[in-house]
């Protein structure tokens, strides 16, 4: 019996852990470093987290500061998820372990990370906390990539119906 249960619980933990972990892009528009403001810098260089699968199956974590082409990734474990609700909103507050190497320099190791989605009528918002070794508290906050398309072809095809693209500028 106890297997019977386990079964499903299983797979809905995947069917979840697959909508959060695809190749979702966060992207950055805060970042706090110990409580310092870096969000004008991690911004304007187009910083964005996003999660992959390594050539070995193993799922991974990556922060990229995109421009700069500087980036940490690595490999997760001890992925967890819960439904909450935050701000009358649903939302997901999924926590793992991160072992880390960076691209700019020998730092590697691990951290906690929290991550929070949140589920708005126009977008996912997401904040993230990490917890280094170094016991340096990283926080960023923004939106991610999801439902942007789909809102930029609504626009789009409003644009369209309006009539306005059939007009010439000389």
């Amino acid at each position: 019996m106890k297997k019977l249960i386990a079964i499903p619980l299983l797979l809905l933990i995947a069917i979840t852990k697959g909508q959060v972990m695809d190749s979702t892009k966060y992207f950055v528009t805060e970042a706090r470093i110990n409580s310092v403001n870096y969000s004008e810098e991690y911004y304007n260089s187009g910083q964005y987290l996003t999660f992959y699968e390594d050539e070995d199956g193993n799922t991974c974590f990556l922060n990229s500061m995109g421009s700069k082409e500087q980036y940490s990734f690595g490999r997760i474990s001890g992925f967890k998820i819960e439904k909450v609700e935050i701000d009358h909103c649903p939302a997901h507050d999924i926590s793992f372990r991160w072992f880390y190497q960076n691209s700019y320099d020998t730092d590697s190791g691990y951290a906690m990370v929290q991550l929070k989605r949140i589920y708005r009528e126009n977008g996912v918002e997401f904040s993230i906390k990490i917890l280094s070794k170094k016991l340096d508290i990283i926080e960023f906050s923004g939106f991610t990539s999801e439902n942007l398309l789909k809102l930029k072809e609504e626009e789009e095809n409003n644009f369209k119906k309006s009539g306005y693209l059939n007009t010439t500028f000389l």
